[in-house]
């Protein structure tokens, strides 16, 4: 049986008309063919085995078992759910929030600059190092402040010992104005006295007139009596001697009275003797010379002074009469503080105590502190460089920071402040922060450029704008998933969620700001006058 196969499949190559070296190969390959197989040779020369040739027998089919089919179905199931468990909040998540990859961490820049002018003698600090509040970043030569702050010092005691000779003038024109009040009374009352002796005098000039009247007409009677014979010569001469003595007398009282119209200040007056002007007391030159200095010492004193207005001075003279044992100037503390001289000593007191504390200041600011926490960057100094104010030696990033986002203006619509905020960073791919919209940029990125774009004129290619928006943190910068500046973020607004928080549900702040001020919490920030009583540095 296997020959006649063989002979048939020999006879079939002969047909089909192969070279010898074909038919090698023919042989070969002829050999691995089952030896019930038909070998047909189609006029292309393909060879062809016929399955369905009689001579080759059926062969068995497999059998299909049904627990294939369930593993295949189960595995199948399972992946359904897992999808529909896991891809369904996905789906949903991303339906309800939108989000952008234009976005970064973002934080203010505190650039550290000295107020005085001097040479660097020692940087404590260097790039990257945490900072805190008050922390000391760099020294100034002390030695040119110390000789300045000794100095103004040295102007400030003398200022004060200034306030102190101020004081002891004031009390001295007081006094002064004092005795010369007194030399105005003694003066006034030796008036008065020189005024009664006036009237005295005149009242003798009137008995000597009188007894004048009465010499010559005893003279008269005895001379005619002498004549007749009833009177000697030697009475006529005694009552010669009484006229001549009694006129001398009455020349001698009127002598006497101008003597002492000529006290008051008064001319001569022959027919009016007691002839006195009413302001005589406050007219006569003892008196105006009194009156002058007291004005001249209380207007050194700073009190105005008019003898001629009778309740200002019936005023001072209750001020400048002392009561009791007082002393000059016991009981006048306020008149010698507002003293002209008084105010100008401790107006330069003011002015030194300040120029001290300015002193004192520019001692203390030879230590240069950080006003915020961060971390340093970009140091430009070194010791031995020479710094000016306002010169920017070093910078601290704050670890406060939060996220720039730029929604397209399509995707804008449904963005409101307070709102929840999912924040994917690329640089920590298994964590999550968490955030709120904080507000809206009031111009877009395009229009706050250097050059905007002028879309006036030329041809127009509509670009979609994208519009920052802020996003604050609503937990603390992590240390051990510190977020830096220039990190990008992924954030997905939960729009589909309540806002909350202050200004949620608003598109621009209503009033004032949402947050609490930016405060330092270094020398400056901490000091009462410049920010809140109670509020310290944070040291760690």
């Amino acid at each position: 049986m296997a020959d006649q196969n063989g002979a048939a499949r020999n006879g079939a190559v002969e047909e089909a008309g192969l070279s010898p070296s074909a038919q090698g190969d023919r042989d070969r390959w002829t050999s691995r063919l089952p030896v019930d197989s038909e070998v047909v040779v189609d006029p292309g020369g393909t060879r062809l085995i016929s399955e369905g040739h009689p001579a080759t027998p059926e062969r068995s089919r497999p059998k299909r078992h049904p627990v294939r089919w369930i593993v295949i179905g189960l595995i199948a199931l399972v992946i359904l759910s897992a999808g529909w468990h896991w891809g369904r909040p996905w789906v949903r998540y991303q339906l309800e929030s939108v989000s952008t990859d234009d976005a970064f961490v973002q934080g203010h820049i505190t650039n550290v600059s000295p107020r005085i002018e001097g040479l660097v003698t020692e940087v404590m600090v260097d790039q990257n190092d945490r900072v805190w509040p008050g922390q000391l970043l760099l020294k100034i030569d002390r030695e040119p402040f110390e000789v300045a702050f000794s100095q103004a010092e040295a102007a400030y005691e003398e200022a004060r010992a200034n306030v102190v000779r101020a004081r002891s003038s004031v009390q001295s024109q007081i006094a002064r104005a004092r005795a010369a009040y007194y030399r105005r009374r003694n003066a006034q009352e030796t008036l008065r006295g020189q005024i009664a002796t006036l009237r005295a005098q005149v009242a003798t000039l009137k008995a000597r007139q009188s007894s004048r009247w009465l010499a010559d007409v005893d003279q008269r009677r005895i001379e005619n009596l002498v004549r007749r014979g009833s009177a000697s010569q030697s009475e006529l001469d005694q009552r010669n001697n009484t006229l001549k003595v009694t006129a001398e007398q009455e020349k001698e009282a009127w002598a006497e009275i101008q003597e002492t119209r000529a006290q008051l200040g008064l001319p001569p007056d022959y027919d009016d003797p007691l002839k006195i002007p009413k302001e005589l007391e406050n007219q006569q030159s003892t008196v105006q010379s009194a009156v002058s200095e007291i004005a001249s010492s209380l207007a050194e004193v700073g009190i105005p002074f008019d003898p001629k207005d009778a309740s200002q001075a019936r005023a001072f003279d209750d001020f400048l009469r002392p009561e009791g044992d007082k002393s000059a100037g016991e009981g006048l503390e306020g008149v010698i503080e507002k003293a002209p001289a008084v105010q100008v000593a401790r107006a330069a007191v003011a002015r030194a105590e300040r120029q001290l504390d300015r002193a004192r200041l520019d001692l203390r600011w030879t230590e240069v502190r950080a006003e915020v926490s961060g971390y340093i960057q970009g140091r430009q100094v070194n010791p031995g460089n020479r710094v000016e104010p306002g010169q920017t030696l070093l910078s601290i990033r704050p670890t406060y920071v939060w996220i720039a986002a730029n929604y397209k203006e399509t995707q804008i619509d449904e963005i409101r402040i307070g709102m929840r905020v999912d924040l994917y960073v690329d640089a920590y791919p298994h964590r999550v922060f968490h955030g709120r919209v904080a507000g809206f940029s009031p111009g877009t990125g395009l229009s706050q450029s250097l050059l905007p774009p002028e879309n006036a004129t030329g041809n127009y290619v509509k670009v979609t704008q994208r519009l920052p928006i802020r996003i604050e943190l609503t937990e603390p910068n992590p240390d051990e998933t510190p977020l830096f500046a220039g990190l990008s973020v992924v954030p997905y607004v939960r729009y589909r969620e309540q806002p909350s928080g202050p200004g949620a549900g608003e598109r621009l702040h209503t009033f004032g700001r949402l947050r609490p001020p930016d405060v330092g919490g270094g020398p400056a920030g901490s000091r009462p006058g410049n920010r809140e009583a109670g509020s310290q540095a944070r040291v760690p």
